[in-house]
C-alpha cells in the first residue's frame, strides 16, 4: 500500500496535536475538595469551606453554608453554595418575571427547602421550573415554618412544633408561642398574653407578659421539657420578634419594641432596652465574615453585631437618590454570587454590596411606578390618604432567596392584603398586580444545591471547567450551571487559584466538627 507524502503525515500529526490539546484545555479543571463532618445536627450553622483568589487576583473563588433569617423565612441550612465573584465588583444580573403565585393577594412570601422554593400565602404552592408554574404543595403556607435537622423536619405554627409530624411541645393554657427557633441545640421562642391592649411596660401577670424561652432539646427527645427552660420575663408586654441569628455560640433576637436579647452561656442578657414609642426594628439577620449583620428599620440599612456591640453603618445601603430618606426597612438579606444583597422598603430596591471593591451598586427597583418622589415618605401615601394604614401601598422585597445558579425576588404591599378593587381605585385596572410578584433573576457565577444529610463524614467538590461550575457530593452530581458572557470567558484564562483559606470566608467561620481541604489546579 502506497504511504503519503512525509508533508501530509506532518500536518496530519499536527492536526491531531492541536486537536488533543484543545480537548486538554476544554477538560482542564480547577477543582476544591472539601471533606467535613458536621457532627450531630442541632440547629447550627455550618460556615463558610474555603475561599481564594484567583491567580491574576480577578476573582475570589468560595463556598459555604449560608446562615441567613429574614422575615419571614430561615434559609435553608443544608444548601451549600459556590461562587465566582468579580473582584471589580462589575457584574449584570439579569430579571425575568414569573407567574404570580396568587390570583388575588397584594403580596408573595417565598423560601427553599430541600431544593424547592415554596410560595407560602394563599396556600402553599411550590414552582414547577418545567411547566412555569405554582403547583399545590402539602403543608401549611402563611406564617409556618419548617426546617430539616439531620434526616428530619421541625415545624413550627399555631403555638406547636411537631417533630417528624408528631407534637413535642403543645400550645399554652393563656397567650401563644410565637416565633420559634431552633439553634445549637435550643429551642427558643416567645411566650406572648397581650390580650386586647396596647403595648405596656409589665405590671403583673394577670396584665399580660412577654417571655423568651430557650429550652434544651434534641431529636432523640419525646418532648421539650419546659421545666428544663431558661425563660427571661421582657420589660414590654406585646413583646415579639421579626428576627432571629446566631453567631457562633450566641443566639440572638431583637423585639418589636427595639429590645436586643443574647441567649450565651446558658443565660439571657438584655443589650438593648426595649423603649415605647421610639421605632426600633430588626428584620433579618445575616452572617457575613465574622460578624452578624442585621437589616433595621427605620434607617433602612444593616447594622453590625460583633458578638459585644451592635453598630450602625452608615450608607449600607446607600439611600436611592430621588426619595426620602426616613421610614426605610431593610427587611431582606442574603448572599448571592458572592455578594451580599439587601432589599429596601418602602421603594423595593435591590441594591448589592462586593466585599473586595467595598462598593454599592443598585441594581433594580422591583415596580415601575409610581415614580420616585422625596415629596412623600411611601408610595400612594397622598393616594391612600383616607385609608388604613396609609402606608399599606409601600413596596416590600419580601424575599430573596438563591436556588440553583438563580435568585427568586418576591414583593408585596405592607401586608399580603386581599385585594379590593372598588376601594383603591388609584392601583386599578392592573397597577395592583405588581404587589405579589415573584421574580427571577440570574447572575453569572453562582450556584447552590441541596446536600444529603450524614451523620458523619462527608466530601463535597467544587469544580470550574469547560465553562461550567458544578457541586458533587460524595461522588454524585447536585447541580451544574454555565458560565456566560464575559465571566466565562475571563475564568478560562485564570489558571489557578492561590491564597486559599480553608473553614472561613463570607459565611462566616466553619462550625464543623472537622474541616480538611484540597486544592487541584490544572
Amino acid at each position: 500500500m502506497s504511504q503519503p507524502p512525509t508533508s501530509t503525515i506532518t500536518c496530519l500529526s499536527l492536526l491531531f496535536v492541536i486537536a488533543a490539546a484543545a480537548d486538554e484545555a476544554a477538560t482542564a479543571e480547577i477543582k476544591a475538595t472539601v471533606a467535613i463532618d458536621r457532627g450531630q445536627d442541632l440547629g447550627q450553622c455550618f460556615g463558610s469551606l474555603f475561599e481564594a483568589k484567583t491567580n491574576d487576583n480577578s476573582f475570589v473563588v468560595g463556598a459555604g453554608f449560608q446562615n441567613a433569617y429574614n422575615t419571614r423565612y430561615r434559609a435553608d441550612r443544608h444548601a451549600v453554595q459556590f461562587f465566582i465573584r468579580p473582584a471589580n465588583g462589575r457584574r449584570e444580573m439579569k430579571v425575568e418575571e414569573l407567574p404570580r403565585p396568587t390570583d388575588n393577594l397584594v403580596g408573595a412570601y417565598v423560601f427553599e427547602r430541600d431544593g424547592t422554593v415554596y410560595s407560602t400565602y394563599g396556600g402553599l404552592h411550590a414552582w414547577n421550573a418545567k411547566t412555569r408554574g405554582w403547583d399545590r404543595a402539602d403543608g401549611k403556607g402563611g406564617t409556618n415554618e419548617t426546617m430539616r435537622v439531620g434526616n428530619g423536619v421541625l415545624s413550627f405554627g399555631d403555638s406547636r412544633v411537631t417533630w417528624n409530624g408528631q407534637t413535642i411541645l403543645e400550645p399554652p393554657s393563656k397567650g401563644s408561642y410565637q416565633l420559634f427557633f431552633y439553634a445549637n441545640g435550643r429551642l427558643c421562642f416567645y411566650h406572648v398574653n397581650r390580650g386586647d391592649k396596647p403595648y405596656r411596660f409589665y405590671e403583673n401577670d394577670d396584665d399580660g407578659f412577654s417571655r423568651l424561652y430557650a429550652c434544651p432539646w434534641t431529636p432523640s427527645a419525646e418532648k421539650v421539657d419546659l421545666s428544663e427552660a431558661v425563660v427571661y420575663r421582657l420589660p414590654v408586654v406585646g413583646e415579639t420578634t421579626f428576627a432571629w441569628g446566631q453567631l457562633g455560640d450566641q443566639i440572638v433576637t431583637g423585639s418589636n419594641i427595639g429590645g436586643f436579647y443574647v441567649f450565651e452561656d446558658g443565660a439571657w442578657t438584655m443589650l438593648l432596652e426595649p423603649q415605647l414609642g421610639v421605632s426600633y426594628q430588626l428584620y433579618s439577620t445575616l452572617a457575613f465574615h465574622d460578624r452578624l449583620l442585621m437589616g433595621q428599620y427605620p434607617t433602612g440599612r444593616v447594622f453590625e453585631y460583633d458578638g459585644k456591640k451592635i453598630t450602625d453603618q452608615e450608607g449600607w445601603p446607600p439611600v436611592l437618590k430621588g426619595v426620602s430618606g426616613s421610614s426605610r426597612e431593610a427587611q431582606t438579606t442574603t448572599i448571592y454570587g458572592g455578594d451580599l444583597m439587601v432589599g429596601v422598603w418602602p421603594w423595593a430596591e435591590v441594591w448589592r454590596y462586593n466585599a473586595d471593591s467595598r462598593e454599592w451598586h443598585f441594581m433594580q427597583r422591583m415596580f415601575d411606578h409610581p415614580a420616585l418622589s422625596s415629596k412623600i415618605t411611601h408610595p400612594y401615601d397622598i393616594e391612600n390618604q383616607n385609608n388604613e394604614p396609609r402606608n399599606m401601598w409601600g413596596q416590600r422585597v419580601t424575599s430573596l432567596v438563591p436556588s440553583g445558579p438563580d435568585l427568586f425576588i418576591s414583593t408585596s404591599a405592607k401586608a399580603p392584603y386581599e385585594w379590593k378593587p372598588d376601594k383603591y381605585p388609584f392601583l386599578t385596572p392592573d397597577k395592583w398586580k405588581s404587589y405579589g410578584k415573584v421574580y427571577r433573576a440570574t447572575m453569572p457565577g453562582h450556584l447552590s444545591a441541596s446536600t444529603k444529610w450524614t451523620d458523619g463524614p462527608t466530601k463535597l467538590e467544587f469544580i470550574i471547567g469547560d465553562s461550567k461550575m458544578s457541586i458533587r457530593q460524595d461522588g454524585v452530581l447536585l447541580a451544574t450551571t454555565r458560565l456566560t458572557g464575559s465571566m466565562a470567558e475571563r475564568i478560562g484564562k485564570v489558571g489557578s487559584l492561590k491564597d486559599v483559606k480553608w473553614g472561613s470566608g463570607i459565611y462566616g467561620p466553619h462550625r464543623c466538627v472537622s474541616l480538611e481541604g484540597v486544592m487541584s489546579n490544572p
